[in-house]
């Protein structure tokens, strides 16, 4: 999950070193989670210009879904947290 929270801000971003700042990480963390998703997933997320980056049809396939996911996981933690208060 940290790893697919990685990559959402990495996207939104559009920068590794934002990123990296955004999530209080080294850049060399961030690029080494990227790095990891996309062994995972096959083929690059993201093209690398110089100092930007732009997402690949995968890599946005992949955004869609890591929204999904991690959205149902926090609103499913909310949820839980919610009932035991009650």
């Amino acid at each position: 999950v940290r790893d697919l929270r990685c990559f959402i801000v990495v996207y939104e971003t559009r920068g590794f070193a934002r990123a990296a700042k955004a999530l209080n990480l080294s850049q060399s963390s961030v690029s080494a989670r990227i790095l990891k998703i996309e062994r995972e997933f096959n083929g690059p997320l993201f093209v690398r210009l110089h100092r930007s980056i732009v997402p690949t049809a995968k890599g946005e396939r992949a955004y869609r879904y890591a929204k999904d996911v991690v959205g149902r996981l926090d609103e499913g933690a909310k949820r839980l947290r919610d009932s035991e208060a009650a």
